[in-house]
């Protein structure tokens, strides 16, 4: 014969085994939908820019900024900047006194019909200003700065 006090434990006891399988299924039911909707994300990631600038402005705000401000710097270096599209949104990489900007890369299409890219990449201090921007497609200074100057120079000292 059962004692009122053991059928009362046995009660608590079915009643949290029976929460606790509750839980475990409601889990199970989540466990697909998690897993369906990081894989979803991260395709997003991938091929939506809005998602790539979003997540990316999530995990760190600071280059995510620096990046902005190369790009706009960048923008307004083109010849005409109401008429370029961004290829690349280039990469920010922290230094001792702020961030490096590489690879941000815009294209214009020129009136004659010839689509030109510049590649551009930027300092930036830790509050967001633009140091100095350089255009990796722009004409060396004189020809003893460019490789071709090299080239022509050593074609001249060569016998």
């Amino acid at each position: 014969m059962k004692s009122p006090q053991n059928e009362v434990k046995s009660l608590r006891s079915e009643g949290a085994e029976r929460r606790e399988r509750e839980h475990r299924q409601r889990m199970q039911r989540l466990v697909p939908i998690i897993i369906f909707g990081v894989i979803g994300l991260f395709i997003a990631k991938q091929e939506i820019p809005a998602v790539d600038r979003w997540i990316s402005r999530l995990i760190d705000a600071d280059a995510w900024d620096a990046i902005e401000a190369c790009t706009e710097q960048a923008r307004a270096q083109v010849a005409e900047p109401g008429f370029v599209r961004q290829l690349e949104r280039g990469e920010a990489e922290r230094t001792g006194k702020g961030f490096y900007v590489s690879g941000v890369m815009f294209s214009e299409l020129h009136s004659s019909g010839v689509e030109r890219s510049y590649r551009f990449s930027c300092n930036i201090d830790h509050n967001g200003k633009v140091v100095t921007v350089s255009d990796a497609n722009a004409p060396a200074e004189s020809v003893v700065d460019s490789v071709e100057g090299d080239l022509q120079r050593d074609a001249i000292v060569a016998p």
